[in-house]
């Protein structure tokens, strides 16, 4: 947000807050309680990846578009135990024994790519701004 990546504080404020809507409302599933050999890897986490975003435009938010809406405070305060959720996935895929199921070996490329990602998120989730 400071580097003026997202340079409409409205949208910010809308996309934190429907976040916070999916996020509740995935927190209340019973998906993370399912055995590896039910759930994708892949698709699970890319939450991790976006958490982590969230927690460079918390400990990132100053300056930048949104700065002077309380709302975006507040929603980003909201967000923060989410956090948890997202080393939760984070922890069970790094685990080998979940990683031997046909639903990671069958997308093992897609699943170590993703995984990589959340691990090292850097250079995917801290934005350029916009030309």
């Amino acid at each position: 947000m400071a580097r003026g990546a997202l340079p409409d504080a409205e949208l910010i404020e809308v996309l934190l807050a429907s976040a916070l809507h999916g996020l509740s409302h995935y927190a209340r599933q019973r998906e993370l309680a399912q055995p590896a050999s039910r759930r994708l890897a892949f698709r699970e986490v890319g939450l991790p990846i976006g958490l982590r975003a969230l927690a460079s435009m918390r400990d990132g938010f100053g300056d930048g578009p949104g700065s002077t809406r309380p709302q975006v405070k507040a929603l980003l305060a909201q967000l923060v135990p989410h956090l948890a959720l997202g080393a939760s996935i984070e922890s069970f895929w790094l685990d080998p024994v979940h990683r031997q199921p046909g639903t990671w070996i069958d997308h093992r490329d897609i699943n170590e790519v993703m995984l990589a990602t959340a691990l090292l998120p850097d250079g995917f989730v801290i934005l350029a701004p916009v030309a």
